[in-house]
């Protein structure tokens, strides 16, 4: 059986399913409708194996706990924002009630937040950061601030939306708690979903096993860093965690909007 053969056939299994969500955790969600997170946890079937996911025998269990990028959502009736910490900056990722995603291009937002160290709160804008064309990747806006400066405890961040797509609520604002435990590891695990079929037929190879994804069953998505990355099994985690500059892939420059 050629190479070639195994990758097409895991592709077309992966076809098969509406959306592919192999592989549990990676998300940071909880909390309340529009106050940090979509809440409750999807079922599964336990007495379905993961390769019988995999292969499209059974539908994939649902993962609502799970975002994209790894962050938390908050939600309105027509718009859901994935709110990514990172240690040195804070992305927001944009999608519709259906979670189908959108684009941040026209969007505009502010956070606003009290250091320990302030008698006032600080408040920080937004950029717009797209993406060349031609890569899968979402746009999104972000805003440069260490959030490692607010070490302990939780601190209430108000995030305030304008520009939004829908005409009849075209501004929206959150206030959700933070705490430090929400800030995004620098390898972050995360599901696979069917926007990301592009991305695994481009590497084809995990670089742990040299094995063709899907080979092994489930294919595992990472995050390093910013960049996504695509392993054949469960077992290759440890050594992407162990020294992930060595699987950094060929780094996409996010060019600024405005």
């Amino acid at each position: 059986m050629t190479r070639a053969f195994v990758f097409t056939v895991a592709m077309g299994a992966w076809i098969l399913c509406d959306v592919i969500a192999l592989g549990q955790g990676g998300g940071m969600g909880g909390g309340g409708r529009g106050h940090g997170g979509m809440g409750g946890s999807g079922g599964s079937d336990s007495h379905k194996a993961p390769s019988d996911y995999y292969r499209g025998a059974a539908p994939p269990p649902t993962q609502i706990n799970s975002t994209p990028h790894g962050g938390e959502y908050l939600a309105t009736e027509t718009n859901h924002y994935e709110i990514v910490y990172m240690p040195l900056q804070t992305r927001i990722y944009l999608f519709d009630d259906k979670l189908k995603a959108l684009s941040a291009k026209d969007v505009h937002v502010q956070m606003s937040l009290k250091l320990p160290s302030e008698n006032v709160p600080r408040r920080i804008p937004f950029q717009y950061v797209a993406v060349p064309s031609g890569v899968a990747e979402q746009d999104y806006v972000v805003a440069v601030f260490d959030i490692r400066q607010l070490k302990d405890g939780e601190t209430t961040i108000t995030f305030e939306f304008s520009g939004l797509s829908d005409r009849h609520h075209p501004t929206a604002a959150f206030a959700p708690v933070f705490s430090p435990s929400k800030i995004r590891p620098y390898v972050a695990r995360v599901p696979l979903t069917e926007a990301d079929r592009n991305g695994v037929m481009r590497q084809r190879v995990c670089p742990v096993s040299g094995q063709m994804l899907g080979s092994r069953g489930p294919i595992v998505k990472l995050y390093i860093a910013d960049y996504p990355l695509y392993l054949s099994g469960e077992d290759c985690i440890a050594a992407v965690k162990e020294s992930p500059e060595r699987y950094l892939p060929h780094p996409v420059t996010p060019v600024p909007g405005r």
